[in-house]
């Protein structure tokens, strides 16, 4: 360690081991030079920075951390908007998909758990996937309620289908435990007191 600069070393160090960045985005994140940024990576011994390292499933795992139901949260960089990123021109979301089903995806990634920003690739699907599963599910339903809008409900991204009274007791019944007051209401087109009181007293028949 360089003693004239112990905070300001630790703050390098501390970046450079929770995330895989280059010494330019430490420079402008801490407002250290890059000599400075490069002189902790070399006493760390963490190799240099290349945006075309290869993600093996040990390093994802790493960079993950593991949530009840089978969800995986992101602990690496995030946009300013929320999105989970893995390098400068890749989301976490495709290396989590490639890396679960062994191919590259096509088109846009999208999560199929009711979980914000999960990154696990049993819980992704591509464009070919959700193909796939529209031409299986076209016109499936339960009891006079439409079983593929209550999915888009609570899996799909906005604007979220229109549910009748009896489709939204379902889709509650079907949300994940953990889902937000906030998330399940303006999914499901309820009010947040709704919501609460379905929690509290159970979902009226």
């Amino acid at each position: 360690m360089h003693a004239s600069d112990p905070d300001k070393w630790e703050s390098v160090a501390r970046l450079l081991k929770a995330d895989y960045i280059s010494n330019a985005q430490v420079s402008a994140r801490l407002g250290v030079t890059l000599r400075f940024v490069a002189r902790v990576r070399k006493d760390l011994g963490i190799p240099s920075y290349s945006c075309e390292r290869p993600w093996t499933q040990e390093r994802f795992d790493a960079m993950t951390r593991q949530l009840r139901g089978g969800h995986l949260r992101w602990m690496g960089r995030h946009t300013d908007a929320g999105l989970p990123v893995a390098t400068q021109t890749e989301t976490a979301y495709r290396v989590g998909f490639r890396l679960h089903h062994g191919r590259e995806p096509v088109g846009r990634v999208q999560g199929t758990c009711s979980r914000k920003r999960c990154v696990a690739g049993a819980h992704l699907q591509d464009r070919l996937m959700r193909q796939a599963a529209g031409e299986q599910t076209t016109g499936l339903t339960q009891d006079g309620m439409d079983l593929v809008a209550i999915r888009r409900a609570l899996q799909g991204d906005p604007p979220y289908p229109p549910l009748k009274p009896k489709e939204k007791r379902y889709a509650f019944l079907q949300a994940h435990p953990d889902a937000s007051l906030a998330e399940l209401s303006e999914r499901l087109g309820c009010s947040d007191r709704t919501i609460s009181r379905w929690r509290e007293k159970g979902v009226p028949s």
